[in-house]
């Protein structure tokens, strides 16, 4: 659990303290001369430079907007001086600096700017490890933060009622079974003969549960029911057919529908009538019959008995009324239901859920609470950042 960027407490204490002395060595250069430190010279430093650089490129800027920029300055480099925010040493180097640039002198204004390179550094260099410090309190504190929230995280996860592997069994067997009822009913549909398959597929959407839609408002089986009883010679060839010849015979030609099958009004009536139930039976197809693990336990004890009857009626087609009956009594005796609590708890926390199984998160978060102490007895060793910059 620990990550690999983490900071130790070993680590952070000698790199603070590290930080600590260095800082102090480069304070030490420039903490008597005011202006260094708080970042008054560079604001200066930076408005002079910018003055130069501008009136470098421009020769012919207009001098009224040049003098009164150099002005201003020169008022607030006087006023910093007066509240002692800048040492009199800078301002003096300052002064020379914009007096040059007053008269154009702007090479000469760049030299006595350029004198306050080494001093600007210093107290550079003193903020930048203000900030290294600042960063790896920071990193500490937000390493404590973070282990205290996965402790407390992980401290709720529960133990799962059976393994990973069981809990990957448990979704392989809800899986098969539905590869399997899938595949017989679909085979049932393509090789039954529509006498059988339309008033069983009718008496499964009747509130069974199984899965297969009811005839929707506006459609009317009965005329197909009643047609395919029919026990005429050509209405033997018209029940013969399967669910999917059914669906065929819309594109076929009064002419044809009446060769083979009798009366072609009768034949297209029947099918408009019912065309919109059999369009969703054929568009439901991959949802009929099936599972999902997760579903409520209460409806899987009513919908699984009734698809495994529904698969025996379909006939020995492979062993999906078999693996139907397993589920059944998993159900029964419980075992679905811990299966089912196990698939949540590993799919809902993955790894940590995995080591809660075999034993080995209580060691982690153990270890976790230790590093947060230890972290959090190094932080009481070293002084806030902000006191850190405050001197």
């Amino acid at each position: 659990m620990t990550s690999a960027d983490a900071p130790s407490a070993t680590s952070f204490e000698s790199e603070a303290s590290g930080l600590l002395e260095s800082i102090a060595r480069a304070r030490k250069k420039v903490e008597g001369i005011a202006g260094v430190l708080d970042g008054t010279l560079d604001r200066f430093r930076e408005r002079v430079d910018r003055l130069i650089r501008e009136s470098e490129v421009d020769n012919w800027r207009q001098v009224r907007i040049f003098t009164r920029d150099v002005e201003t300055i020169a008022a607030d480099l006087a006023k910093a001086s007066k509240d002692k925010r800048l040492a009199l040493r800078l301002v003096t180097v300052l002064d020379v600096a914009l007096r040059k640039a007053r008269r154009r002198d702007f090479y000469g204004a760049r030299r006595a700017w350029r004198k306050l390179d080494k001093i600007a550094e210093q107290g550079a260099e003193v903020r930048r490890l203000q900030a290294q410090y600042r960063e790896g309190f920071r990193g500490v504190e937000a390493r404590v933060r973070n282990l205290k929230a996965q402790t407390e995280r992980l401290e709720k996860i529960p133990k799962p009622p059976t393994s990973p592997e069981e809990a990957k069994a448990f979704n392989d067997r809800v899986d098969r079974f539905n590869a399997a009822a899938t595949a017989a009913y679909l085979d049932f549909l393509s090789r039954a003969r529509a006498d059988v398959a339309i008033p069983l597929l009718l008496e499964g959407g009747q509130g069974s549960g199984i899965g297969i839609p009811a005839p929707p408002p506006g459609s009317d089986p009965e005329p197909l029911v009643r047609l395919l009883n029919n026990a005429s010679p050509q209405g033997e060839a018209f029940r013969s057919r399967s669910y999917y010849g059914l669906l065929e015979l819309p594109a076929y030609s009064d002419a044809k529908l009446t060769h083979l099958y009798g009366d072609a009004r009768l034949v297209r009536g029947a099918l408009d009538q019912s065309w919109a139930w059999l369009k969703e039976v054929r568009e439901d197809e991959r949802r009929c019959l099936q599972i999902q693990w997760s579903e409520d336990v209460t409806i899987l004890r009513r919908r699984v008995p009734a698809i495994v009857a529904f698969l025996e009626r379909l006939g020995k087609m492979n062993d999906a009324a078999d693996r139907g009956r397993e589920i059944a009594a998993s159900l029964s005796d419980g075992t679905f239901e811990a299966g089912q609590a196990a698939a949540r708890m590993y799919a809902t926390h993955g790894d940590a859920a995995e080591r809660k199984w075999r034993g080995a998160l209580e060691k982690d978060i153990g270890g976790m609470r230790k590093e947060a102490v230890e972290l959090t007895a190094v932080l009481k060793k070293f002084p806030e950042p902000t006191k850190v910059e405050s001197g």
